[in-house]
């Protein structure tokens, strides 16, 4: 398994569908996983007031997923916003567990995720939440990736997607 990661409106959908197309992996949203099991939709604000029970959600998903024996790609986040809009990692045991073989970050410029998220969500987030927010992903994919003993692969924007494509490609 192969972990997509980055902060809402960086591209991780429309990525994991290049990568589909290039690799024939399928691909699974950890939010919708965790929808589904849980019968529950997310608000369009993305703050989540129960970051670390939805994680149990998450896994018996991926044990599910796991099980068929295939090869996948899983699009999620390392940090999330909690209830009161705090940047809050993601338990590394959930990481632990999930065990991914990589983990690829994708970056972009603050500037283009704010406009997505206006246009798709509706909703202004300011340049710097999403900077402070990008950081964190990175610093936290370095550490996450060294605990699991995964590759890790860090985008630098939208130009660079087709590397991030051949880095997953040459796992």
């Amino acid at each position: 398994m192969v972990f997509i990661s980055g902060v809402r409106g960086v591209g991780k959908t429309f990525f994991c569908e290049m990568a589909k197309n290039a690799t024939g992996l399928e691909t699974f949203s950890a939010s919708k996983l965790i929808a589904q099991y849980k019968h529950f939709e997310f608000a369009k604000d993305k703050l989540i007031p129960d970051i670390d029970d939805n994680q149990h959600y998450l896994l018996s998903a991926v044990n599910m997923l796991k099980a068929s024996g295939q090869n996948f790609l899983l699009d999620g986040h390392l940090c999330l916003f909690d209830s009161f809009g705090n940047v809050t990692r993601i338990s590394p045991t959930t990481f632990q567990t999930l065990n991914p073989e990589a983990i690829v970050l994708l970056i972009e410029k603050p500037e283009i995720i704010a406009a997505r998220r206006r246009e798709r969500d509706g909703v202004e987030v300011a340049l710097q939440t999403i900077e402070c927010f990008q950081q964190e992903e990175c610093s936290y994919a370095k550490e996450i990736s060294s605990l699991v003993n995964a590759k890790l692969f860090i985008s630098k924007g939208s130009n660079d997607l087709t590397s991030a494509v051949s880095f997953i490609k040459s796992l």
